[in-house]
């Protein structure tokens, strides 16, 4: 492992780069602002997924910091809530990928939105309701759900696919028909990010044996901050690619970032690092 003093210099770069990606992240959003959302939600819903990686990334670096509280007298660090936010960071980018960044046709573009709409409209209307409100909302999402499926049915390219892969989309709420790995690799990330980084993040989303023994050797504050870092990488990366997939598709957005050389080479480097380590 590097010296304490080599670690902690790493640190404050990758979090200031991190500080650099956040602030072009906004720059980004902001100049979205006010743009019409169109005959449906999909603009808004890429704005939202959009924010939610901020939001990721934002907590990632206050955790990076360490964490205080003062009711409890307590002070510590926790990489292994960043791992678990460098996995949502992560797969909060691939999702926009595959839904609204890759797709190159109309009809396309339209069978992936509804079909993870759908998705979870269809696993909430198993969830108990009890409340009247509840009921109402269910009996009104159904109709939703009723509405979206004609519209897939419909699709030309749900038209193509075969009976077994129309109804594991319309029946079965498998809105992809790609794995997180072949999204990833879609989206240019390298294999180490596509599949071994994102592996490892999992133990600590899933509660893992790995992710336990980490959390357990990790003793010392240098080595708690070691592995931070890694976290932090990951979600540098994850930003930096979201980040160019949202300018890409807004103009504003593209063209409001560009205006900032230094912050769109900062995007250009993570991006870079994500495509090749």
């Amino acid at each position: 492992m590097p010296s304490v003093r080599r670690i902690r210099e790493v640190v404050v770069s990758v979090g200031n780069d991190t500080v650099a990606l956040l602030e072009a992240f906004a720059i980004a959003v902001e100049a979205n602002s006010g743009l019409p959302a169109g005959p449906d939600d999909r603009v808004l819903d890429a704005e939202g997924l959009a924010l939610k990686c901020f939001y990721h990334g934002i907590s990632s670096l206050y955790l990076q910091r360490g964490t205080t509280v003062p009711e409890l007298r307590a002070s510590f660090f926790d990489p292994a809530s960043m791992a678990i936010l460098a996995r949502a960071t992560i797969e909060s980018f691939l999702v926009f990928h595959y839904v609204f960044a890759e797709p190159q046709s109309s009809q396309e573009r339209e069978i992936r939105y509804l079909a993870w709409v759908l998705a979870d409209l269809m696993e909430r209307q198993g969830l108990p309701a009890t409340l009247p409100e509840s009921q109402a909302k269910q009996r009104q999402e159904q109709r939703e759900i009723e509405s979206i499926k004609d519209k897939i049915r419909r699709n030309l390219e749900f038209q193509k696919l075969s009976k077994k892969q129309q109804k594991d989309l319309i029946d079965n709420k498998r809105w992809r028909r790609k794995s997180w790995t072949e999204i990833a690799r879609s989206a240019g990330l390298s294999q180490l990010h596509a599949e071994h980084a994102y592996r490892y993040l999992c133990s600590y989303a899933h509660s893992g044996s790995l992710s336990v023994l980490q959390v357990r050797q990790a003793q010392s504050r240098e080595f708690q901050v070691f592995l931070a870092e890694r976290a932090l990488r990951l979600i540098n990366v994850s930003l930096a690619f979201m980040i160019s997939a949202y300018s890409s598709m807004f103009n504003r957005a593209e063209a409001a970032l560009s205006a900032n050389a230094q912050l769109r080479t900062k995007v250009d480097e993570w991006v870079q690092l994500g495509a090749e380590a």
